[in-house]
């Protein structure tokens, strides 16, 4: 066992120090030597952001994800167009054309019906613009492309982003077992066991992809001191999910990111624990996507109108499935909070909802204790898409005008 923890933290330590030189030169700006900060009276010159990406190696977004995690659209976008040249085949140079024109906020319209890559580019594109059936429409590429990985991934998403968690994660499982991707692999574990085996932690960082992400599912599955360890250097990064992770571990979210909500939520349930004004007409927005909201929603209601509290914890039950639940005694803080705020690890002592009187006895314990609350997180799934996915999906609800 201590062989494990010990190849985890060498992992965690070695993929760190990778990212850390990672910063230097994707997606930030490039350090001016001592000498010339020095030189107060010679003009400050920046260069534009930029990185090197395999062009080669890009035929989707999920491409992008593999080696550019969390580096801003408009950044990627320019590096692709200034290789573009270089792509020689005219079916790769057609998806990287329509590549860029989505990562620039440009609408899609495949003029070729015998391209699944750009077929499932111009689904997304009506995801994110919201236009025609696109459930619908994914529903029928789903039929047109029965045996491709990559429809089933475009699917999950479509789904994920409607709050369609169960049909979401059946898709993804698809595309896991058609791809072998392990990456995939280890965040369906995170997102059903709540943690992730050191085995899949080493093979995924053994790709050398989806370096911010490995760290952040690393700090929300492993125990406070690791989201301490990693929090320095995803603080550095400058997008939503690293943020929160970030926001975790100081307690307090710096800069806010209204796209994302986590840090949304997370900054409603600071302000509930310090007496403030929570905004519970934003969380109810919010809740139709991510169930964390639809918790806070039940600890705010929980005392003054119990009923609203469990009709809250009814849709939370429906919206995740299965709740495991560890009773505890009761702290200062509001019940059931603390699962917004503080880390915990799933104990023995478990007990399993499934049904509503199940939720019945659970919303029963909470009149004279607390409750460690456990479920499956589609959090999960949204980070293998990354904060592409939430900045084009959000504001459909109006989030930034509650």
């Amino acid at each position: 066992m201590q062989d494990e923890k010990d190849e985890r933290i060498l992992n965690l330590l070695r993929l760190k120090e990778e990212l850390e030189k990672d910063l230097k030169k994707k997606g930030i700006l490039r350090e001016h030597r001592a000498e010339q900060r020095k030189q107060t009276s010679q003009p400050k010159i920046e260069f534009e952001p930029d990185i090197d990406l395999p062009v080669e190696n890009i035929w989707t977004l999920h491409d992008l994800n593999h080696y550019a995690y969390g580096i801003s659209d408009d950044v990627i976008q320019k590096s692709l167009q200034k290789k573009l040249h270089s792509v020689k085949d005219e079916e790769h140079r057609y998806v990287i054309t329509n590549l860029i024109k989505l990562l620039r906020g440009e609408k899609i319209e495949a003029t070729r019906t015998n391209s699944v890559h750009v077929e499932c580019l111009k689904i997304l594109s009506e995801l994110y613009f919201l236009e025609g059936d696109v459930v619908k429409d994914t529903i029928q590429l789903l039929r047109k492309y029965p045996g491709q990985p990559l429809v089933y991934l475009t699917a999950a998403e479509v789904f994920l982003a409607f709050g369609r968690f169960n049909e979401a994660v059946k898709l993804f499982q698809i595309y896991s077992e058609l791809t072998k991707d392990p990456y995939a692999a280890l965040v369906l574990e995170a997102y059903t066991e709540g943690q992730v085996s050191s085995s899949t932690f080493a093979t995924c960082v053994s790709r050398d992809g989806y370096k911010s992400m490995l760290l952040i599912i690393s700090a929300l599955t492993e125990a406070e001191e690791k989201l301490m360890k990693v929090a320095p250097v995803l603080e550095k990064r400058d997008f939503a999910c690293a943020q929160y992770v970030s926001a975790r571990s100081k307690g307090k979210v710096s800069k806010p990111f209204f796209h994302c909500s986590r840090l949304l939520i997370y900054d409603e349930a600071l302000k509930f624990v310090q007496n403030k004004s929570v905004n519970q007409t934003l969380l109810e927005k919010i809740a139709v996507k991510d169930p964390l909201a639809r918790l806070l929603l039940v600890s705010i209601n929980l005392q003054d109108d119990p009923g609203k509290g469990f009709e809250h914890m009814k849709a939370f039950f429906n919206s995740v499935g299965e709740i495991l639940y560890v009773e505890t005694d009761a702290s200062d803080k509001p019940r059931l909070v603390r699962n917004l705020l503080e880390f915990q690890k799933l104990s023995k002592n478990f007990k399993r909802v499934t049904s509503e009187r199940d939720l019945e006895h659970l919303f029963e314990a909470l009149s004279s204790q607390d409750v460690w609350i456990f479920f499956k997180d589609p959090e999960y799934l949204r980070l293998y898409f990354g904060e592409r996915h939430c900045k084009n999906t959000c504001l459909w609800e109006g989030w930034t005008n509650a």
